[in-house]
């Protein structure tokens, strides 16, 4: 019985020793083409085009950033591709961004890719996303002048930053909390080449899988305000109030906001009350010259508030004749309502829910006004 337990004790040392000597194959760093941007075009239902753009650290190298382009019908087949293009071991700790032509998200693939890129160790959960107009391989090909490297170009762009009006849910962690979430409906940045720049254009609405129509960043404003965003873009703002064409803006824009449903299933109701306060920094209208008292400045929060109050509630009922949600107004339904949650029940509850907008803006300060 000892000789049997000491033979299995030596044979369990001698696998530990052999795993031990085995040496990890490692790749020098100069063999290691790290992909910084990935773009995927609609070809068919059964192909696509990927096209991944990677940085080029030698010094002896022409250009600052080397791209492949495959047809595939599997991401993974894809990268497979290109590392036979490549004279590099192709991997994506480095990825940065992930862009989708307009055709191939409105045919509902995002969410497969996402997915496949999700369950991927070596992607980082913050990875942001976009949607391009036409061609995501002629946008990482393209030569910019004054951005020499299209990687860091696109990243700082599609960074969430307090002077672009677009929801910061856009990397590929919160796509997914969203596309699987009954409550919310995903929304990504929309960009597309302008000469030699690229710009955000307005904001893709996604219903389902498919991306379902374009919001412009003032409405996406909107959203960030209702979501509760403490700090908002500045506010941009042209009305007709009774005092003629008047055009104004209002900075350093501090959010509050607050939501109460009726809780029916039936005929549903909500109530959003929105405060905010900011410094009115430029103003061009009738009322240039008289808006240096109190009286005045009240007056002018007046019309403030109800030219908000119009435009985010033309805002709401739009989306809501799509039946999309990303906002996740329905959220102040479901908690009342009692057994499982779906989509159905979400789009069911937008289509005939009755909004109520009120806001208050409170001017703190006043700049240069014109």
């Amino acid at each position: 019985m000892n000789r049997k337990l000491l033979c299995l004790m030596l044979f369990i040392q001698l696998l530990f020793l052999a795993a031990c000597g085995e040496k990890e194959i490692k790749v020098p760093l100069e063999d290691v083409g790290m992909v910084g941007i990935i773009a995927f075009d609609y070809i068919d239902k059964d192909s696509m085009k990927l096209t991944v753009a990677i940085p080029q650290y030698s010094p002896e190298a022409q250009r600052s950033t080397q791209t492949f382009t495959v047809v595939t019908d599997l991401v993974s087949n894809g990268i497979v591709e290109i590392e036979k293009l490549s004279d590099k071991k192709i991997v994506f700790n480095q990825l940065r961004v992930v862009l989708f032509n307009e055709e191939f998200a409105r045919q509902g693939n995002v969410r497969k890719v996402i997915q496949h890129l999700y369950r991927n160790a070596e992607v980082g959960n913050k990875v942001l996303i976009a949607i391009v107009k036409e061609n995501g391989e002629e946008m990482l090909k393209y030569n910019y002048p004054d951005k020499p490297n299209i990687n860091f170009y696109l990243n700082d762009l599609l960074q969430p930053s307090i002077n672009t009006a677009f929801n910061p849910n856009t990397n590929i962690h919160d796509f997914m909390y969203t596309i699987t979430n009954p409550v919310f409906d995903p929304i990504i940045p929309f960009i597309d080449k302008n000469s030699d720049k690229i710009e955000i254009k307005g904001i893709a609405v996604f219903k389902g899988n498919q991306m379902f129509e374009l919001i412009n960043p003032k409405e996406a404003l909107i959203i960030q305000a209702i979501q509760g965003r403490k700090n908002l873009a500045p506010l941009d703002i042209t009305m007709e109030q009774g005092h003629g064409k008047e055009k104004l803006l209002i900075d350093l824009v501090e959010n509050d906001v607050h939501l109460k449903s009726n809780k029916s299933m039936t005929s549903p109701k909500l109530t959003i009350s929105i405060e905010i306060k900011g410094t009115l920094s430029e103003y061009k209208g009738e009322r240039e010259n008289d808006l240096f008292t109190t009286e005045s400045l009240a007056e002018l929060e007046k019309d403030v508030n109800k030219e908000l109050e119009q435009d985010s509630k033309a805002f709401l009922d739009k989306l809501n004749g799509w039946q999309v949600d990303p906002s996740g107004l329905s959220e102040y339904f479901r908690m009342y309502h009692y057994g499982k949650w779906t989509t159905e029940k979400k789009r069911e509850i937008v289509s005939k829910v009755a909004i109520d907008v009120h806001v208050k803006t409170s001017i703190i300060s006043t700049g240069t006004l014109k």
